[in-house]
C-alpha cells in the first residue's frame, strides 16, 4: 500500500520535534531538538550582587553566582540556574548585627574581651557580654551573657547596680 503525504507531518513530543519524511523506498525520522526557552537577566538581591556582570539572556542550563555585601550572611544557594525560561530561587543576604555603644551603656554591659575589636556580627553569631563592675543581671542575677545575632538584631542583656 502506498501513502502520499500532502504536507509534512510534525509531532511535538518530549521537547523534540519529529519530522516524518516518506520516500518511495524508505521511511525515516529526522530528530531536531526544540529550541529551549531562554532566561532574561537574573533577579537582583538586596545587599548582594552577581559575581559577574549580567547578560541580557541566558540559555537553559546556564547558571550565575551571587555574593553578599560585607558581613551579610548568605542564606540559600549562592548559585541559581536557568531552566526553561525561569530562574531557580535566588539566595537572601541577611543583615549583620551592628554593636551599639549607646545600648551597651544604657544596659550597663561591656563586650567580652574576645569580641573587643568587633563592631559587626554575622546572623547566627553569638556575642559575649558581661556586667560592669558592681552590677549583675537584672533578670538572671548572673554577670556573663551570650546573645545571638538574629537578622540584624541583638537583644542586649540588662545589668543593674548592686544594692539598688
Amino acid at each position: 500500500m502506498l501513502f502520499q503525504l500532502l504536507q509534512p507531518i510534525s509531532l511535538h513530543l518530549h521537547s523534540f520535534i519529529y519530522f516524518l519524511n516518506l520516500n518511495v523506498s524508505q521511511v525515516f525520522f529526522t530528530i531536531i531538538p526544540a529550541p529551549a526557552e531562554k532566561c532574561d537577566s537574573p533577579p537582583s538581591i538586596a545587599n548582594g550582587a552577581l559575581t559577574f556582570p549580567p547578560l541580557t539572556q541566558y540559555d537553559s542550563g546556564s547558571s550565575v553566582q551571587y555574593s553578599c555585601s560585607d558581613y551579610h550572611f548568605l542564606q540559600g544557594s549562592e548559585r541559581i540556574y536557568c531552566s526553561e525560561g525561569q530562574w531557580t530561587s535566588p539566595p537572601v543576604c541577611i543583615e549583620p548585627c551592628t554593636l551599639s555603644k549607646n545600648e551597651m551603656e544604657k544596659n550597663n554591659v561591656l563586650l567580652h574581651g574576645f569580641y573587643e575589636n568587633q563592631i559587626y556580627f554575622y546572623h547566627g553569631d553569638y556575642v559575649g557580654f558581661y556586667c560592669k563592675q558592681n552590677h549583675f543581671g537584672a533578670e538572671s542575677g548572673t554577670t556573663l551573657f551570650e546573645v545571638q545575632c538574629k537578622r540584624g538584631q541583638l537583644t542586649y542583656p540588662r545589668c543593674v547596680e548592686r544594692g539598688k
